[in-house]
């Protein structure tokens, strides 16, 4: 009993884990039973009993003190355990009480269960009647409800509605004719919220989002006159994508699991706010509920006919909007700026705007803008009908991105063609005014004495390496230009709105931002280099090939032709305004500036069309070569005008190695050189390493009396005994003015040459950095334009040292002695020794004309190169004319000395300063005024102030014009022993 009162107030503990609980046993007993039945004698037995009642004895004490030390803790165990009882006895009695009383309703209901059945029927009959009269009143008022969802475009409320309804109708009210009425109603509200669900999705997919909207791609084509890079360019190249919306997939209509801003989850548990006033604010919301309303209503097959079908109407609806908001654009913006500017700036202010920003790139940029627009809008569409055919296990054939680019490249297609003017192309043949093939007429004729019959007009250029031209037209028809027009939407075409004036040239300004689109295209559709390019690309690529590139080829050739065959071709020069426009301070041939505006033009074409740049290149080189032997026979009609007639003698003194080496190599002629290098400047304004000659010290003015007197000897040793025939100089001034023309023009044109290949050699070098930089051209060919470049140097050095010969030709063709005895002396007293000789006078004239002719056409220190040193070959001439005098007088000296003075006036008068080589040539006139012993005594005391030859000279003179000192012999023979003590000057 105490171990169990014990066990209730110490409620059992759980032993740990691992360890036995002791177990209870009975041994103790057992085992005293064993000891006193094994026990011998009673003592034995007597001490086991006393033990055993010690025991009980402690057992007992035990107990009582466990019991009275717990007895307020039994009482109430005690107490609780009667309540217990006697609760479990009232239930029973409770429990037994049901028992009886249900089975007595049970008797009792056996007796009444066919009237209970049929109450129960009728309660389920009307409670069905009650939900039918629900139904009904319910699709009674669906028609209102509908058209409320409409109104505010909750098209996700009204399908679930309308379906609803539909099935209510169609299912246990289908018969009840009371309702024909609604569920006709009903019908008619499904097609119209069919085709209202199709203009939403239609409008949806086309429509102009906000620029913050998260579609919007990275970078834009706002930038397009900045340039960029070159396509296919390696290098640092940045390549702004136009796909760079947040739907992944879109290609093959791949449901995406991050969207822009309807996922997956979305789309699984699509919700719309009823309390939203604006559903349309979300488009990609609003679009994923409109396609699950279509689904809803079994339309997606129809919805992707109509997306379809309607696909390239959408996307011109979409250019002739961008048009018409770029043309009012630009309209307010030449308003609001003629409104701020003076009439006088007018033209001014519209070349700048037009160059500046070009309506036709605006309306690109919009329209890029849009179409990345549609291109996300389709990418989302494509997301949303992915989940519903899923969901609804349709089999529906999608249509993929690919077809939405092809409709994009159909409709600018249809852009460009408008714009390039390839329907006039068409619609008149594609035919040159003049023919590629003809031969370069000779331009001798045109510089002749006698001029034969003008021959046809002929094209200088010929391009028979291209067959642009010859296949054109035949092109141009089989690719069907003509059927591509923006007045092939349903709109006519008198309504065609344009920003521009459709030309073909418009492709220079169109062709990168175009290239960079058809890059951002061929990247999204996956296509690589080396394979078949997109259409856009193939259509861009044959305009440019087999249209454009045929129709500049004969452009540049007709403008050429017409340029230099004028009749005026090679005297006609630019007006002061084009010189001012262009920084000249001497005129130019027009010819010249029209080809060189050409070149330029070829330029610009490079950069503008970077992949033909090689074609362009090899044009300009073309253009050069032949313009180049234009030149080349101006110029040989000007030194021989007549086939039959030899050169002139200065071309012909040119034509010696040694003269021409002797000039080139005089410190003068590297000096007027040296101002040509100033104009070689780079794009800082660097001036190039000066060349030798240039770092040089400046000559003393003893070196440029050696230096002149060296080559008077040397054109005065050239000339020998013949002298030189009338038709041996150039008399008329106005072909020496031509001359100066072509040398001017020409050197101008090789420095335009040589900055082109600068900056070619440039842009090989930096590989295209900048994108308005002329692209990389071949090493070849810029060393061909180099050598080209070179081939203008020489020929307009050679026009500059026949025009500096040319002046020397003509004193030795006034001056030099003829058969005439009394050659400048006037020997006859016909004339008064004060004048001038005829010839001198003559002289004086032709060269005060050329001074002129030359003072306007060449640069001055071109001109003063022409007459320096003229006065040390006058004065060698004049000198050297003593020892073909027969006899000389007092106004024979006068005369002579006469011509000296006229002669030095006239120099001068052309070159600013005093000529004192022919103040040498009066003092040795001067010594025929003295005896020969005056003379000799003057060499004796003074010292020689003539060379040994010109003192012989003068005795000679004085010994044929004087009897009495006819013995020359013993003068000459005092003069040698004089000269050989104190030496000879020269």
């Amino acid at each position: 009993m105490s171990d169990t009162m014990g066990d209730a107030i110490a409620p059992p503990i759980k032993p740990p884990r691992g360890i036995k609980p002791s177990k209870e046993t009975s041994g103790l007993l057992i085992t005293v039973i064993r000891a006193l039945s094994a026990s011998e004698t009673n003592e034995q037995r007597e001490v086991e009993k006393a033990k055993l009642e010690k025991d009980f004895k402690k057992c007992d004490q035990r107990l009582d003190e466990l019991v009275s030390a717990h007895e307020g803790d039994l009482t109430e165990v005690m107490r609780i355990f009667g309540e217990l009882s006697e609760r479990v006895t009232a239930a029973r009695e409770k429990i037994h009480s049901v028992k009886e009383n249900l089975n007595a309703c049970k008797q009792l209901l056996n007796c009444r269960r066919e009237e209970l059945m049929a109450l129960w029927l009728e309660g389920v009959e009307h409670k069905h009647v009650l939900q039918l009269l629900n139904d009904v009143d319910q699709l009674k008022e669906m028609p209102i409800k509908l058209s409320n969802y409409l109104e505010k475009k909750h098209y996700l409320h009204a399908t679930q509605l309308l379906v609803s309804a539909l099935s209510m109708g169609d299912g246990v009210l289908e018969g009840v004719e009371a309702l024909r009425e609604v569920r006709t109603e009903l019908e008619t509200k499904k097609q119209k919220l069919i085709t209202k669900l199709l203009e939403e999705l239609n409008k949806h997919l086309y429509k102009e989002q906000p620029k913050e909207s998260g579609l919007r791609r990275q970078g834009s084509y706002r930038d397009f006159q900045r340039g960029n890079e070159t396509r296919n360019s390696k290098g640092n190249k940045v390549k702004r994508n136009l796909l760079d919306v947040t739907v992944p997939g879109y290609l093959s209509g791949q449901v995406s699991r991050k969207t822009s801003s309807v996922g997956l989850e979305d789309l699984n548990n699509l919700v719309e706010d009823e309390n939203n006033l604006n559903p349309e604010e979300n488009s990609q919301h609003f679009l994923a509920i409109i396609i699950e309303c279509l689904a809803l209503l079994n339309q997606i097959p129809e919805a992707i006919e109509v997306i379809k079908a309607q696909m390239q109407n959408e996307l011109l609806k979409i250019i002739e909007n961008a048009s018409k908001t770029v043309k009012e654009s630009s309209l307010d913006k030449l308003t609001s700026g003629l409104a701020n500017i003076n009439v006088q700036d007018v033209s001014t202010y519209s070349k700048t705007e037009s160059s500046s920003q070009s309506p036709l790139l605006q309306l690109l940029n919009v329209v890029f803008e849009r179409f990345q627009q549609v291109i996300a809008s389709h990418s989302l569409a494509l997301c949303g009908f992915a989940h519903v055919i899923k969901k609804h296990n349709l089999e529906v054939p999608l249509y993929g991105m690919t077809d939405v680019w092809s409709g994009i490249q159909a409709v600018l297609q249809i852009v460009l063609t408008e714009y390039l003017d390839v329907q006039n192309l068409v619609d008149g043949p594609f035919q040159t005014s003049v023919s590629l093939n003809e031969q370069t007429s000779d331009i001798n004729a045109y510089f002749a004495k006698k001029r034969p019959q003008r021959q046809k007009n002929g094209l200088l250029f010929k391009f028979d390496s291209s067959s642009h031209t010859m296949s054109l037209n035949n092109y141009l028809k089989d690719h069907r230009y003509s059927s591509l027009s923006l007045s092939d939407s349903k709109q006519g075409k008198a309504s065609k709105i344009l920003v521009c004036k459709p030309d073909p040239k418009n492709i220079t300004l169109i062709f990168k931002p175009i290239m960079q689109f058809i890059d951002d295209v061929e990247q999204a559709l996956g296509i690589v280099s080396g394979s078949s390019p997109c259409s856009l690309n193939n259509f861009l690529a044959d305009y440019v090939k087999e249209v454009y590139l045929g129709r500049h080829h004969v452009l540049v050739a007709t403008t050429i032709d017409a340029a230099t065959k004028s009749p005026d071709a090679w005297r006609a020069t630019t007006s002061p305004e084009s010189m001012r426009d262009l920084g000249l301070s001497r005129p130019l041939l027009q010819s010249t500036v029209k080809v060189q505006q050409c070149v330029a033009e070829l330029r610009l074409l490079m950069i503008a069309l970077p992949l033909q740049g090689e074609h362009f290149c090899t044009l300009a080189l073309n253009v050069l070569h032949n313009y180049r032997e234009t030149c080349l026979n101006a110029y040989r009609g000007i030194v021989q005008p007549d086939r039959h007639d030899r050169l002139i003698c200065s071309a012909a003194w040119l034509k010696d190695d040694d003269i021409s080496r002797f000039i080139k190599s005089l410190p003068n002629w590297e000096s007027m050189k040296s101002e040509v290098e100033q104009y070689r400047r780079g794009p800082t304004g660097r001036r190039m390493p000066p060349r030798r000659q240039e770092t040089q010290d400046e000559e003393s003015p003893e070196d440029v009396r050696q230096r002149n007197l060296r080559e008077a000897e040397i054109l005065a040793s050239n000339l020998g005994e013949g002298g030189i025939a009338p038709n041996e100089i150039l008399s008329d001034v106005e072909q020496l003015r031509s001359l100066a023309l072509l040398q001017e023009s020409i050197e101008w044109f090789s420095l335009s040459i040589r900055s082109l290949i600068k900056e070619l050699r440039q842009s090989n070098h930096e590989r295209n950095v900048d994108a308005n930089a002329l692209p990389a051209m071949p090493d070849p060919l810029v060393q061909c334009l180099e050598q080209v470049a070179e081939e203008y140097d020489d020929l307009a050095n050679t026009c500059i040292l026949v025009l500096h010969l040319e002046v020397r030709v003509q004193c030795f063709f006034y001056l030099h002695p003829r058969s005439e005895s009394s050659l400048l002396t006037g020997i006859g007293g016909v004339k008064d020794p004060e004048e001038a000789d005829p010839r001198v006078e003559e002289l004086s004239r032709v060269l005060q004309h050329i001074d002129e002719a030359l003072q306007s056409t060449l640069h001055p220190k071109k001109t003063k190169y022409i007459f320096e040193g003229l006065g040390h070959l006058i004065a060698k001439i004049l000198i050297t004319c003593a020892q073909y005098i027969e006899r000389i007088d007092e106004s024979g000296i006068q005369r002579m000395c006469r011509n000296v003075f006229t002669l030095q006036q006239t120099l001068t008068n052309i070159t600013l300063t005093r000529e004192l080589a022919l103040d040498y040539a009066r003092q040795y006139f001067e010594l025929f005024y003295e005896t020969p012993e005056e003379i000799l005594n003057s060499v004796l005391e003074h010292g020689p102030r003539f060379s040994e030859l010109e003192y012989i000279n003068a005795f000679q003179l004085i010994a044929r014009s004087r009897q009495e000192y006819a013995s020359v012999n013993k003068h000459l023979e005092k003069l040698s022993e004089i000269l050989g003590d104190v030496g000879v000057t020269v």
